[in-house]
């Protein structure tokens, strides 16, 4: 006697080589991404990718590190001494939204990934306004309360560099 197989299961379903097949155009769609020519960046670093703008002009550089070399003489200091620096690197443009901020109670040491450095067009402050080319600068930022070290942190500073000189948008540093 011959048994009759039961052919129930919907023909929708993958059996044998229907499945291994699947399985290959699935991990070959998977993996096309993985193969290309092309890094993944951000956005705004992809704009300067393709625009051939990645380069940072060293003078730019420079003031940047003057200005944050100039933040991070009075970490660890004065409260005082720290925001007459940050009231020299604020964009004049800005200078209201800095004086708004609650007293000062800390001081900050910014060190910065440098090789972070990258500019974002496009991108402009809540308040105020940065004028020239802006930059992003990714930063480990850590917080003293005197002398002594109470908390780090992370963040992205953004610098506007124009005529040689760069500027910070307003941090309130309580």
């Amino acid at each position: 006697m011959r048994r009759q197989l039961q052919t129930d299961r919907p023909e929708y379903l993958l059996t044998g080589r229907r499945l291994v097949l699947a399985a290959m155009l699935l991990t070959w769609i998977l993996l096309l991404p993985a193969c290309s020519t092309t890094p993944f960046a951000p956005p705004a670093v992809a704009d300067h990718i393709r625009s051939g703008t990645t380069a940072i002009p060293a003078d730019d550089e420079q003031a940047i590190r003057t200005t944050v070399d100039r933040l991070n003489g009075t970490a660890g200091g004065a409260v005082a001494d720290q925001q007459a620096q940050f009231e020299a690197a604020v964009d004049p443009s800005s200078a209201q939204a800095l004086a708004d901020c609650p007293a000062a109670t800390t001081t900050l040491l910014f060190r910065p990934v440098y090789s972070g450095l990258r500019p974002t067009l496009g991108w402009a402050p809540q308040q105020g306004a940065l004028t020239g080319t802006i930059y992003a600068l990714p930063t480990l930022i850590t917080i003293y309360t005197g002398d002594r070290v109470t908390a780090t942190d992370l963040t992205t500073l953004h610098l506007g560099v124009a005529d040689g000189e760069a500027f910070l948008t307003p941090l309130c540093v309580n």
